[in-house]
């Protein structure tokens, strides 16, 4: 019997266009709904919009590093989708797609402390390891599991790509790509943050979140949490966990 693959985007993404925009490399619009995945016939993919509000009008500033920033609790648990990884995950890299601003020998630092965060929410029940570096920086279902900057139509800030086999929920290909044309910064702090760019950790934190299994949350009682739904400039309280955060993806896996 040849098992379907169902695939899930999460991304974020600016307000501005609420039409229809189009990956180059597929015709699956980042506009959240169901679609047809006409790269794989049989495959249904599930988009999930990520918005934030954009600065309009004003000049871009300098980019101070900002400190003593808030990183509040919350206890609100985080929902959980469908799927379940594996308990032996590898995960590949590509640190020369890495924005210079970021430094591309940070993202193995960032991405082992993400996942580590994320292993030990789910009770040490998912095992994640870094495997080789790739070149890719495009989403396709090749058992990579990447994490890359590349690029992403519209305005969307990252878009994770989660492909799953509904008979049995286990995830198969998992792909993260975070958008390079945003300005990106990398504080290595939980309280301080570049005021004008995007903290790289603050966004890959909550985008692995979707790779064990959690949802998107735009309630104000999630604001707090990794997993809210949306993502600012000058922010980096979406790198720890909430205790809703770990409370979701302990569910996960141990009921």
């Amino acid at each position: 019997m040849i098992k379907r693959v169902f695939l899930f985007i999460f991304c974020f993404i600016l307000i501005g266009s609420f039409f229809p925009v189009f990956a180059k490399n597929s015709d699956i619009p980042e506009v959240a709904g169901t679609y047809n995945d006409p790269d794989h016939p049989g495959v249904r993919v599930r988009v999930f919009v990520h918005r934030i509000k954009p600065e309009k009008g004003k000049p871009t500033p300098p980019n101070p590093l900002i400190c003593q920033l808030p990183d509040p609790e919350s206890s609100s648990q985080v929902a959980a989708e469908n799927w379940l990884l594996p308990v032996q995950w590898t995960y590949n890299l590509n640190p020369d797609s890495v924005p210079s601003t970021v430094g591309k020998d940070n993202l193995t630092i960032m991405a082992e402390n993400d996942f580590e965060s994320w292993s030990q929410a789910t009770g040490n029940r998912i095992i994640f390891t870094k495997g080789t570096n790739s070149t890719t920086n495009r989403q396709s279902l090749d058992y990579q599991n990447v994490v890359a900057w590349g690029r992403t139509s519209g305005t969307a800030l990252a878009v994770t790509y989660i492909r799953y086999y509904p008979d049995n929920n286990l995830v198969v290909d998992v792909d993260t790509i975070m958008n390079n044309k945003f300005p990106w910064s990398w504080s290595n702090s939980m309280t301080c943050a570049y005021q004008n760019s995007y903290d790289a950790e603050n966004i890959l934190t909550h985008e692995l979140g979707h790779w064990i299994g959690l949802d998107d949350m735009y309630e104000l009682s999630y604001q707090d949490a990794t997993m809210y739904g949306y993502g600012s400039k000058m922010e980096v309280k979406k790198t720890t966990l909430t205790d809703g955060d770990k409370i979701g993806a302990y569910t996960i896996y141990n009921q």
